[in-house]
């Protein structure tokens, strides 16, 4: 069970390390962007907005949003209506909060693993047009990671809620100070 907690910490913690290092990419090709088209007006040398840069800026924005959806998950924070769950019975809270990570389950395998995997297997070939070393594909996988990772997040919280005594369902988000 050790090894379990250690291996959940550890994706957790790189899935953190990895989002706060594309939002910093993000916001650097942007401003990289901003910053060469209107330097552009002032010294017309430049030639124009650095080309790279809104696709790239689009390529990181998928990708901080299916990581940033899948740690939001683990976290309890993503949008949820509970206030229905929380008028029942503790059991049938219980009941109902398992059936809705089986429902998040099979829409993150069918829709994120299965869908995104076609997408972007479908998608391998096509080159992108300002960044020839990498393919529409590539930008596509971060919807199969990602919903490996909240099947993942949704198999533990799943366990969580199985092992919990009755009447007590965490549904909030966990405090982290």
């Amino acid at each position: 069970m050790e090894i379990l907690k250690s291996a959940r910490y550890g994706i957790v913690k790189m899935l953190e390390i990895l989002i706060i290092f594309l939002v910093a990419v993000l916001t650097l090709v942007v401003l990289w962007g901003v910053f060469t088209r209107y330097m552009t007006k002032l010294i017309p040398v430049i030639g124009g907005q650095a080309e790279y840069t809104e696709e790239l800026a689009r390529l990181l924005l998928i990708w901080v949003s299916c990581f940033g959806a899948a740690l939001a998950f683990e976290r309890k924070a993503h949008l949820g209506v509970d206030f229905f769950v929380g008028k029942l019975h503790p059991e049938a809270a219980r009941i109902v909060a398992v059936i809705v990570q089986l429902l998040v389950m099979a829409l993150a395998l069918i829709v994120f693993v299965i869908g995104g995997w076609d997408l972007a297997s479908g998608q391998m070939t096509q080159q992108l047009a300002t960044m020839s070393f990498m393919t529409r594909g590539m930008v596509y996988m971060a919807l199969p990671v990602s919903g490996l990772f909240i099947i993942l997040f949704s198999v533990e919280n799943m366990l969580d809620l199985i092992k919990a005594p009755a009447g007590v369902i965490n549904v909030e988000p966990e405090d982290e100070g």
